[in-house]
Order: structure tokens, then sequence, then C-alpha cells
């Protein structure tokens, strides 16, 4: 009997694995890196002109006509896009700009695709009811808080609103249209090429700085266009270099690994952010505790021990940025916390706790979408418009203690999912993936910690594409266990 006959009988992701006519894997790379390193070029060079732009949606038109039976296009078209969009935007008027125009083309793809697959439109996953509930939460939080704005001139909350959520809407898209192992395996590759290309692009902005006077010049935004921000997105996608160190097979390739993962640990360095210094360490930290890899671990206590002797190893610029957060060391405990902070982090001090009373006076529904710079003032001792630089407090804040719930309830799934894939895959490439999104995973989270860094899409859409990823290869091996299984079974029945 024909094979791919059989797999289509038994299998039917292995069928569209057989069935399917993938682009050339050369060719496929080739193109991956080419439009990367063509980014990286515009905002390096810092391209702007209408010529460009008008080339730019020429392009997308093209690629629209390509994905109207293939989505998966158009998502890697994305993927690669995703951590550029802030600085190329190409923005014509409200609502029409790169990231509208690809997102639409996916769309209306996957529409039209639909109707030649056996799955269902939407396909059931763990995250769908909670994002459901947070969608609806986020809506009814949007409408309390434009009540709220009504009298206050400002950006609209509902553009805010809607950078707030599309990075989610990357899940529900990638989930439901990546369908094999390879387009997951280029999906990865791909997010892997940006973040190499992203650390470059920061440490080249570094160089160029020439002589510094202050820690503020000195802090790169690069992509992200904030230092904080960037280093959040080093936190999440660095580790996965330090994953895949750990289970590529072959030693001289796995060692290769640990050059990217060196360059996003020292595009972290240059931004200067506290935050994101802790974050990536505990994030690394994490990857080595989980993959139980003698070598890794041994590493990291080797390093540890290192600088618990000789602190002196440890750069001059982390230290001198630690040692500046306190300025009365010796009276930390007699004195109020925010006396003895430097006033960046004094300031966060009053800010999250005039967030913890504003959360008490609005528990259930929170003070409205979009609403908390502008009363932050009433509920502590800022005199100006402020964020939460807290991303819990912010969503409790302004949606209330339930949408913080749901929120957290999204994280924890997406890392039980990932660490699933991670015991079940026999893949080394998906195993040492899915070991650094752990990493990943508890990178954002303690990123979330010191600012807002899921309502931007060249922050978290990457996140959400590899959380559906992960979601769709954990479908994938739970129905070839079941296929095999069912082999297995066979023979004994008959």
């Amino acid at each position: 009997m024909d094979y791919q006959a059989t797999a289509l009988k038994r299998n039917p992701y292995v069928a569209q694995d057989a069935a399917k006519v993938i682009m050339n894997s050369r060719l496929f790379y080739f193109l991956i890196i080419l439009f990367v390193i063509l980014q990286a070029m515009v905002v390096y060079l810092e391209i702007e002109s209408r010529m460009f732009i008008a080339f730019c949606f020429f392009s997308i038109f093209i690629l629209f006509f390509f994905s109207l039976n293939k989505p998966e296009i158009a998502i890697m078209a994305l993927i690669i896009y995703i951590p550029f969009s802030k600085i190329i935007v190409g923005n014509i008027t409200t609502g029409v700009n790169f990231t509208n125009m690809l997102v639409i083309s996916i769309l209306v793809g996957w529409f039209i695709s639909h109707q030649s697959k056996d799955e269902k439109f939407l396909i059931p996953t763990s995250l769908n009811f909670p994002l459901l509930l947070f969608f609806i939460i986020g809506l009814i939080s949007l409408i309390l808080g434009s009540y709220q704005l009504v009298n206050i001139e400002g950006e609209s909350i509902i553009l805010t609103y809607w950078r707030w959520i599309t990075p989610m809407l990357m899940y529900i898209i990638v989930v439901n249209n990546i369908h094999d192992k390879d387009s997951i395996k280029k999906a990865l590759k791909a997010i892997l090429i940006t973040t190499i290309v992203v650390a470059l692009i920061t440490l080249r902005q570094y160089q160029n700085l020439g002589v510094i006077s202050t820690w503020e010049k000195a802090r790169i935004s690069s992509v992200a266009g904030n230092p904080n921000a960037l280093g959040a997105f080093m936190s999440q996608f660095g580790p996965l270099f330090l994953g895949l160190f750990v289970y590529e097979g072959r030693r001289m390739r796995s060692l290769i690994y640990l050059i990217p993962f060196v360059l996003c640990a020292r595009a972290t360095h240059v931004t200067f952010s506290r935050g994101s210094w802790l974050a990536f360490g505990v994030a690394s930290f994490l990857v080595g505790i989980f993959s139980r890899s003698k070598k890794l671990i041994f590493l990291v206590i080797l390093l540890v021990i290192i600088l618990a002797i000789k602190p002196d190893y440890i750069p001059e610029s982390i230290r001198a940025r630690f040692d500046m957060t306190f300025t009365k060391k010796d009276s930390y405990i007699e004195e109020p916390l925010e006396d003895t902070l430097e006033k960046s982090a004094a300031d966060r001090i009053i800010i999250w706790r005039g967030a913890m009373n504003m959360i008490k006076t609005h528990p259930i529904l929170g003070i409205g979408y979009g609403s908390f710079p502008y009363f932050i003032m009433q509920y502590s001792k800022i005199e100006a418009e402020r964020d939460a630089h807290n991303t819990y407090l912010r969503i409790a804040a302004e949606m209330g203690i339930p949408a913080l719930l749901i929120f957290l309830i999204l994280i924890l799934l997406i890392f039980i999912n990932t660490f699933w894939v991670f015991r079940h895959t026999s893949d080394k490439f998906f195993k040492g993936c899915s070991l650094g999104f752990l990493g990943g995973v508890i990178g954002l989270v303690v990123s979330c910690m010191f600012g807002s860094r899921m309502n931007s899409l060249e922050i978290a859409g990457q996140f959400w594409i590899i959380a559906a990823l992960m979601q769709r290869l954990k479908m994938i091996i739970t129905q070839e266990t079941s296929v095999e299984e069912k082999q297995a079974l066979e023979p004994n029945e008959a």
C-alpha cells in the first residue's frame, strides 16, 4: 500500500505533511534572512520615503494573493516583521499600516483556505476560553475608560486597546493556520533569526554612541523604542538559544548556539535596565535548572560561586547601576523605602502604592482601560501623569482583579503547555526551543513586574506566536502518540 495513502487514513497531521507542497528549505531560509537584513538596514539607516512605503505596500499586495490558499506564507512574513513594527510602521492613515494589512491578508487566507481542511474553523485549545473572557472584560473596561476620559485630550484609547489585543490575536491566528511540524520549525527559526538581528542592531547602536555623559544617554532602545521594553524582548527570546545549546545533539553545533545567547545577554546589558538584567538572569538560571544538564548546571553554579567570591568580576557598569538604586544604604531599615531610593526607583514605589489604593477602590471592574496615568495623582503623591511600571498592577487597577486573575491563568497555561511539549517531544530542536521558552515565560513574568510589557506587538507578538506553536505542537504529538498506540494494538487484536 502507498505510504501517503496509509498516512492519510491513519493520521491527518502526517498526511498534511506528506501532501503539502512545501517551499524548498534553502530558498525559504534565504528569503527569511534577506528580508530580515533589509528591515535591519531600514532601521539602521533610518530610511523614510514615500517610495519605500509604496514598495512595501505593493509587496504586501502581492503577498496577499499568495496567501489566499496558504495563509502560512503571510504568517511567516508577519513573524519576521513584528520586531521591527514600531520602527517600520508604514502608516498611511488611521488603522492602515503594514501590521494591519498583513493581519487582514492572513484572516482572508484563513477564511478561504479553511474549506480544504478537515479541522474546525476555530480549533478548541486550552487558551480559547480565558482569551475570550479577557477580551470581554477588556471591552467593558474600554467602555468605562472612554466614559472616564471623555473630557481628557490624548491618544484614542481604542487604538491603545487594539495594540493590547493584537499580540493576543497572534495566538488565535497562528494556532489555527500552522498545521505541521515543518512549518512550526520554520516559524521558530524565523523568530531565532530576527532575535539575532535585533541583538546585532542593538550592539551596533551602542558602539556608535561615542562618549557618554549620563546613564540615560547610554541606554539603547533599538527597535523597541524603549530600553526597558528592549530588555524584556531579550529576556523572552534570548533563553531560546540556551535551550538549544543544551539539546542540540552535535557538540560543535551546540556551541554555536552560545554565540547568539551571548549577543542577547550583551544587548540586554546595554539597555542598563535593572529589571531586564534580573529577568534575563532568572530566565537563564531556570533554563539550566529545568534542563537537568550537568554541563549547564555546572557552568551556572561555577559562575555564581566565582561572582560570590570575587564580586569585582561583575562588570563595573552593572555594579554602579545597582549601587545607585539606594542613596541611603545605612538607613533603609529605619526610613521608608522610597526615601532611601534614587528618584526613578522611589517614584515607582509611590506609584505602586497608589495603584494598590486604586485597586482597593475599584476591585471588580477597575477604573477603566487607559485611565491609570490620568488618575494616579488622586491615589498617590505623584504630581504628574505616570505609567504604573507594573503590568499586573495596571491590569488590576484599570480592568479589575478578575481580569488580572484571567491574565495570570493565561500565562500559567502557556507555561504548562510548553512544559508538556518539553517532556514529550523527541525532536531535539523542539525540546531545546520548548526548554528555552520555559525560561522566556519566566523572563516575561519578571519583566512585567517592572513595566507594561504585554501591550505592544513588537515586544509581545512573538511571545504569543510561540505560545500558539507550542499548543499546536502539543496537539500534533498527542495525535501521533494516539496513532502509534493504535498501531501497536493492531497485531495483538489480529
